[in-house]
């Protein structure tokens, strides 16, 4: 006679969770590590360079270093080999050296630039959440009048526009037509970041421009799913009842619908967050801001295969962490989802 063993749904439900989320990160590493080694040329090719640029010109000595350089990252040894010491060094906290850097660690490069990506994108994505979903619920309010219409076409063409766009356009206007910020990079050539006035006064007037990029582009999708969730909910018998049965005030029946609403917002903050490191490569690159997404760019030009790897394991780890965190909340605050997964009744 089988045992039939209880376990809490939500248990039950993070657990499996759990493991399609390991499932789907053992798959990614191997792609992670397989898809740079696509890439044709030579990865050395850079670093051989940086060394002839520095003064080393001898035929003896390049060669030397190339041999050095290929023991120190074993490009000699079939993939599988390559595959193997990549998981092993892994597990072990171990992210290898960057090619284009070397000698630094992959390690202490990203603890060295994500900062600099996490600072200007929590605060743009976390901001244009709040606002766009605010502007979203008024919208709804007062569906198909004046406001909800002049609302929903400037949402509508933000949408469409990617944040590195906007931001070539805010360049031009308000650097180079109207010069009131810097094109471009994360503080004054020769400045040394620290902990001082001076500093972080240079920091935010290069900073403005990337973080008005992201934040108003990400308003349009914000606002227009927030939207389209609130209309479906003054729909309701209950919002109905809110609205007409118990007669709050306008601020406080907008609050109250923002608060029924943002549920599934909630969720999609923690997976845009979750990208967050990747959606910065192409904004980081127009205005030269010093953050992942720069040495990302870097490392696939030089063909830097740790580096990509540490970069890929930090984008996909992030993201596959905060879809499950995301879905754990869904799942807490609404029991429908984890009955419904378990399937239990």
């Amino acid at each position: 006679m089988a045992v039939k063993i209880n376990i809490n749904p939500f248990i039950a439900y993070a657990l499996k969770r759990f493991g399609i989320m390991m499932l789907t990160f053992s798959v990614a590493l191997f792609l992670i590590f397989i898809l740079p080694r696509m890439i044709p040329g030579n990865p050395l090719a850079s670093t051989i360079f940086r060394l002839t640029q520095g003064g080393i010109t001898s035929p003896e000595q390049l060669k030397a270093t190339e041999r050095m350089l290929l023991e120190t990252f074993k490009l000699y040894e079939p993939l599988h080999i390559q595959f193997v010491d990549f998981i092993s060094k892994l597990i072990h906290g171990d992210l290898g050296t960057s090619i284009l850097f070397y000698p630094l660690s992959v390690a202490d490069l990203i603890a060295l630039y994500l900062p600099w990506t996490l600072l200007l994108m929590i605060p743009a994505v976390s901001l244009s959440w709040f606002i766009g979903n605010y502007i979203g619920v008024v919208a709804a309010m007062n569906r198909n009048k004046f406001v909800d219409k002049v609302v929903l076409t400037i949402f509508m063409i933000l949408q469409g526009v990617p944040p590195y766009v906007l931001g070539m356009y805010l360049i031009l206007l308000l650097a180079v037509y109207m010069p009131i910020f810097p094109t471009g990079g994360g503080w004054p050539p020769g400045m040394v970041p620290r902990l001082s006035v001076e500093f972080v006064l240079a920091y935010l007037k290069h900073y403005i421009l990337p973080f008005l990029s992201i934040f108003i582009s990400s308003l349009g999708g914000w606002g227009l799913s927030m939207r389209s969730i609130a209309v479906q909910e003054l729909a309701s018998d209950y919002m109905e009842y809110t609205i007409r049965g118990v007669g709050l005030s306008q601020k406080k029946v907008v609050n109250y619908l923002f608060k029924c609403s943002a549920l599934p917002q909630i969720v999609g903050l923690a997976i845009v967050l979750g990208w967050s490191v990747a959606g910065s490569v192409l904004t980081e690159i127009v205005f030269g801001y010093p953050g992942i997404g720069m040495i990302f760019w870097r490392a696939i030009n030089a063909q830097d295969y740790p580096l990509i790897q540490g970069i890929f394991i930090i984008i996909i780890a992030t993201l596959l962490l905060a879809n499950y965190i995301s879905e754990l909340l869904f799942a807490y605050i609404d029991p429908r989802a984890r009955y419904a997964y378990v399937g239990v009744q």
